[in-house]
């Protein structure tokens, strides 16, 4: 993606109002504003610039996850378009428009201090978000976090990437920078050290483009991975069969008659079960971590009965009235309806006793 287009989608992003999200409405003078920051921001890059653009993108960008990923690609899109020497983009080092107040930084240079900028972003969102205080005032999602971490790895490929012959003038703060994820936790030790080999390895800017290529495909299956395992763990809103709203009570899953039993001290009665299922009391919402646990284990403990290893001495069998059968003969078995086969035994042989065996007993 040119950074042309890149910084139109952007814009037209920020501009948009997003409705899923807490981010404030964003006007067109402030994101102008704000792409000439990150401009400044890679030519001079210094406290007062760096902390500009932190602050734009942490109270408008990470609340919201589309803004977070048009975001990400634009940043990967600019630091790309760093190729030139001298810097095309002056903004920043004019003095009025007539001269020029500071000497523009190379390429590389202008890559590291977009690097700069999203690990600020990361810092604060790793430690300060944790706060009471700024919790409260900034939330982002996961899903804006893998995305700025993905791009932040990409911009530190970039700005390692070396010129010509021999290693950067950039890669010792990179590795720096590496370093410091690893200490607040960013990512994983094994995350930083692959990242570290691997900005490490002379490419030319060709290899370095297709090797970019390939980790976004490859973040992007990782996302669509993510998001599929969220998504199975949404509990329905109604305990119905799968994509079928209505089911009848005669297919309904037998968990339906819990309430019944827990309420009644009878047999469970039809017509008390409602077409489409019972509605959950988190209907809709993510399953809590007690919950996604106790499924795992009810899922391996199901998979051990079709396992050549399981102990066919630790398989539980119910006979045909659901009564538990124990090995134990002589412990009394029972079900819900609280009918076993010694007790009806016992009820017919005392009705087969005449009325007055029974009184005298």
């Amino acid at each position: 993606m040119s950074i042309s287009v890149a910084k139109a989608v952007f814009t037209s992003t920020l501009l948009r109002r997003d409705f899923d999200s807490a981010a404030p409405d964003i006007s067109r003078d402030d994101a102008v504003i704000f792409t000439r920051a990150l401009s400044r921001a890679s030519n001079i890059c210094t406290k007062a610039e760096v902390k500009a653009c932190k602050d734009f993108i942490t109270r408008n960008i990470i609340p919201s996850a589309t803004r977070t990923t048009a975001l990400s690609k634009y940043l990967v899109a600019f630091s790309k378009s760093c190729t030139s020497p001298i810097a095309d983009d002056l903004e920043g080092l004019e003095d009025s428009g007539t001269r020029k107040s500071r000497d523009p930084p190379t390429a590389a240079f202008r890559r590291l201090h977009l690097t700069y900028v999203l690990h600020d972003v990361l810092c604060f969102m790793f430690t300060r978000l944790k706060d009471g205080p700024h919790a409260k005032q900034s939330t982002s999602s996961p899903a804006c976090t893998e995305a700025l971490k993905s791009a932040i790895q990409s911009l530190a490929h970039l700005a390692a990437h070396s010129e010509g012959n021999g290693p950067s003038t950039t890669l010792a703060s990179v590795q720096r920078i590496v370093d410091y994820w690893e200490r607040l936790s960013i990512f994983t030790s094994e995350q930083c050290s692959d990242l570290q080999s691997s900005i490490t390895v002379s490419r030319t800017w060709d290899d370095l483009d297709r090797h970019l290529a390939s980790q976004e495909a490859k973040a992007i299956l990782d996302e669509q991975r993510r998001k599929g395992e969220e998504s199975k763990w949404i509990l329905p809103r109604q305990h119905h069969l799968p994509h079928d709203p209505t089911t009848p009570w005669h297919d309904l899953p037998a968990t339906n008659a819990l309430y019944q039993k827990r309420m009644r001290g009878f047999p469970i009665h039809a017509n008390a079960l409602k077409p489409g299922g019972m509605y959950l009391q988190r209907g809709g919402q993510q399953a809590s971590e007690a919950l996604r646990r106790d499924v795992e284990q009810l899922h391996r403990e199901a998979l051990r009965c079709f396992d050549k290893y399981t102990d066919a001495e630790e398989v539980k069998d119910v006979d045909a009235l659901g009564s538990v059968v124990w090995k134990d003969r002589e412990r009394p078995t029972r079900n819900y309806y609280g009918f076993t086969y010694e007790g009806i035994a016992k009820r017919k042989e005392a009705d087969r006793q005449p009325a007055w065996y029974l009184s005298m007993s």
